[in-house]
């Protein structure tokens, strides 16, 4: 079963020296990485918390059906991701992660937030810990800016927030790619629906606030 490379692990530093290069101060800004992959890689927290033991994590999370399914979108626009079916990818899961797979291709893994953000808050503490809701950040992107900043210990800008208009090919490209991932075998996407039920419940637990939102998107 012969899967294209994926691009977005073509530019990853393996060489510790000179990744820590990216970290050095510059006046007094703070410097940090953002990634979506170090939460699909095991053990990627712990040998975080080794090098930077006082570092404070954000996760910006949204409703874990619909994360799967745009992640599914995304790699088919890649040429990533052979499958055009998201539950017949979802099967796949363990025999690609044995093989060697991209880890951009766990989409069930990928929403398994708790399993992904338990051992961050046991190693750094919760207190180091911020979680934020992307359907949230979106209706109100200045509250989330300012929760942010307030996480960070810094000021927030009192400019307005940019904003990057996405190419219309690339948009095109998504939701045709979403229609063909859509193609749904129902009892499978129940089951997967109902696991990540129990993930949404521990997030609201988590952040002590009700996501309706979430539970909507879970029945589209």
């Amino acid at each position: 079963m012969g899967r294209p490379e994926d691009p977005r692990l073509l530019d990853v530093i393996e060489d510790q020296n000179r990744y820590a290069k990216a970290f050095v101060p510059s006046g007094g800004r703070l410097s940090g990485d953002g990634s979506s992959v170090y939460s699909l890689v095991p053990g990627a927290a712990r040998r975080m918390f080794k090098d930077a033991p006082d570092a404070k994590l954000v996760f910006m999370l949204e409703a874990p059906v619909q994360r799967a399914m745009t992640a599914h979108a995304y790699n088919l626009t890649l040429d990533v991701e052979t499958e055009p079916h998201f539950e017949k990818a979802l099967l796949l899961e363990s025999e690609r992660k044995e093989q060697g797979g991209s880890p951009f291709l766990q989409y069930a893994r990928g929403s398994r937030y708790r399993e992904i953000i338990e051992p961050v808050d046991d190693l750094f503490g919760r207190d180091n810990v911020l979680i934020l809701i992307a359907e949230e950040a979106e209706r109100a992107p200045h509250a989330a800016v300012a929760q942010l900043c307030a996480f960070l210990g810094i000021r927030p800008d009192a400019g307005s927030l940019p904003s990057l208009p996405r190419r219309r090919q690339s948009v095109v490209a998504e939701m045709l790619a979403r229609v063909r991932s859509r193609r749904r075998q129902p009892e499978i996407c129940a089951q997967f629906r109902s696991e990540m039920q129990s993930e949404v419940h521990w997030v609201e637990q988590r952040v002590g606030s009700a996501l309706d939102a979430w539970m909507f998107k879970d029945q589209e």
